[in-house]
């Protein structure tokens, strides 16, 4: 009788730990891949990973198969993005070094106050866009920013990667190119805290 109870609160205990880890991105992206920076704090915070040697669409299925995201954009081999409940993951490829991609997890209110939406919109259904910013999202004011990668190589080059100042394609139209006085996040930009390796 005793071993069957503890072989039950055994398994009631498996069970219940297998509970808390599934489906958690957050905590799979941090035991996953290397930290590279964290920018801002709080509800509005953003860290950056490293995945060594793996292409945007490998990674970004790997992250969708640890939790299936509300929407996930189609697959591109330079940015892809995976929507959930409290965070918004952006994998992109390393301007610097192509055989890598950076993994973004960012808070819906990092994207609120960073993201350009019109950027977005080349990536996301209009819907989901709303959810994050609000009905009125095309003429609030917003930050110019399009993804770290971007960010840090503009900030070391003055250009985008390839020359002049453009975003990646998209896999559907419909964003601006952002101008050439390309402004960096509001909480600072390059402020934030490089990880050293």
């Amino acid at each position: 009788m005793k071993f069957r109870k503890l072989a039950t609160l055994l398994l009631a205990a498996a069970v219940l730990s297998a509970g808390c880890n599934a489906g958690d991105t957050a905590g799979f992206i941090k035991g996953t891949y290397s930290l590279e920076n964290v920018e801002g704090q709080g509800a509005a915070q953003q860290k950056v990973y490293r995945a060594a040697g793996q292409t945007v669409p490998a990674v970004a299925k790997e992250i969708a198969a640890e939790q299936q995201p509300q929407e996930m954009s189609k697959e591109d081999e330079n940015s892809m993005f995976l929507v959930y409940s409290n965070h918004v993951v952006h994998v992109q490829k390393d301007p610097d070094n192509a055989e890598d991609a950076l993994v973004e997890l960012n808070t819906h209110e990092y994207v609120r106050q960073h993201y350009d939406p019109s950027f977005l919109n080349g990536f996301l259904a209009a819907s989901v866009i709303s959810s994050l910013f609000g009905s009125g999202w095309r003429s609030r004011p917003h930050g110019g920013y399009y993804g770290y990668g971007r960010y840090r190589y503009e900030r070391r080059y003055g250009t985008a990667p390839g020359g002049g100042y453009r975003t990646p394609t998209a896999p559907r139209g419909g964003y601006t190119s952002p101008s050439p006085g390309f402004r960096a996040p509001r909480s600072g930009g390059g402020r934030g805290r490089v990880i050293r390796r």
